[in-house]
């Protein structure tokens, strides 16, 4: 069994595993308690007791609680603590918004972990590929420092979540360079595999809380976002949408109006734009679904603040009011949207709303086509 320092620490108790240490028992133990409690008075006793490696440590501990300015220079030291100095650098420089020289950092902080300790290495390249697909975006040297370090990472429980994390960031980077790319159906299937690795460790055991409730509800989004953006050719791909729709209701489960206002409103949509056009065997109770999904982003949305994000939705409802035979409301929902699109000056949804037009003015006539078709955007 752990100490009762470390077990009650890990349970998210540091002042009660602080009781457990003893500061005057050691240099190590004087280092814990600092840790632990953050006071001054520790401060000065980790700092009376400590020289090399761990002298380094505590100062690293003292800025990241906000006692100094300074972090100690790495150059002196090697390894893990070597390692971990570069590390809360890369930070610093981050913090400054010094997005080169962190990176310059995190690279060192590898090369200086990976020969002692893979798992660390591996961590600080995946720090390495998320900082970078933030920067510029991802690319394939993004994928690869991504791959390698969940390849190193796999299996190995006790860092579990942090190879969830790495599976959602590179499951994002594929996904990123699939919407790039004419051809990206490939890159959505690895990007859908790593979605499903991410939810895998991400899920909640039976009965007990979800403990990330947000990053779960990004995986099954962007799960959801992946296979909608398949292209249909079989049964096989009619079975995917299906899928989308329950990783989107998944979502929303953690999503919520009030706390994720943004993301609510964004998985709402697209559920609302996958329900119109879900393959199924009862097509109007989907379709009436998606109409009072439109009417709730709709609720939240304002055409100041977006014209063109609201004139899609209205376009879409206005879209599935017309496939259910509405097409008295259908036509105020495609004319306000016109409006927006031609102020807008979106010639494409300009065109696609008049088809739609049109072919409320054919049914009426009782001439029905089917031209008709979603204006895409969330």
């Amino acid at each position: 069994a752990p100490p009762p320092a470390h077990a009650t620490a890990a349970g998210g108790d540091p002042p009660a595993a602080a009781a457990h240490v003893d500061p005057a028992a050691g240099p190590e133990h004087a280092y814990n308690h600092f840790v632990l409690t953050g006071e001054p008075s520790s401060l000065e006793l980790a700092r009376a007791g400590a020289d090399g490696d761990l002298a380094a440590l505590v100062e690293v501990a003292a800025y990241a609680l906000g006692h100094t300015d300074r972090l100690p220079d790495a150059d002196a030291l090697d390894g893990e603590v070597r390692a971990h100095v570069l590390a809360a650098t890369a930070a610093a420089f981050l913090e400054q918004r010094d997005v080169q020289s962190a990176l310059d950092a995190l690279v060192a902080a590898e090369e200086a972990a990976t020969p002692v300790s893979s798992v660390l290495g591996a961590l600080l390249l995946g720090q390495q590929a998320g900082l970078l697909q933030e920067a510029q975006g991802a690319d394939p040297d993004v994928v690869n420092a991504y791959v390698e370090a969940v390849d190193a990472l796999r299996g190995m429980t006790a860092v579990e979540h942090a190879l969830g994390e790495l599976a959602l960031g590179l499951g994002t980077a594929y996904h990123e360079l699939a919407a790039s790319r004419e051809e990206g159906s490939g890159l959505l299937v690895e990007a859908v595999r790593c979605y499903h690795l991410a939810l895998r460790i991400l899920k909640a055991p039976e009965g007990r809380p979800q403990e990330r409730p947000e990053r779960y509800a990004f995986a099954h989004s962007n799960l959801a976002l992946c296979y909608l953006a398949m292209p249909m050719t079989g049964d096989r791909d009619k079975l995917r949408r299906g899928v989308a729709v329950q990783s989107l209701r998944e979502a929303l489960k953690y999503y919520t109006r009030e706390e994720h206002p943004a993301e609510w409103a964004s998985v709402t949509l697209n559920l609302a734009n996958a329900m119109q056009y879900l393959p199924t065997t009862h097509p109007v109770e989907n379709l009436v679904e998606a109409v009072g999904l439109y009417d709730e982003v709709l609720a939240v949305r304002s055409a100041d603040d977006d014209p063109l994000g609201y004139a899609r939705v209205l376009a879409n409802q206005g879209t599935a009011l017309s496939h259910l035979g509405i097409h008295d409301r259908a036509r105020e929902r495609l004319d306000e949207a016109r409006a927006l699109f031609a102020a807008g000056g979106d010639s494409g949804a300009l065109v696609t709303v008049d088809a739609a037009l049109r072919d409320i003015d054919a049914a009426l006539q009782g001439v029905g086509t089917q031209s008709a078709s979603s204006v895409a955007g969330a």
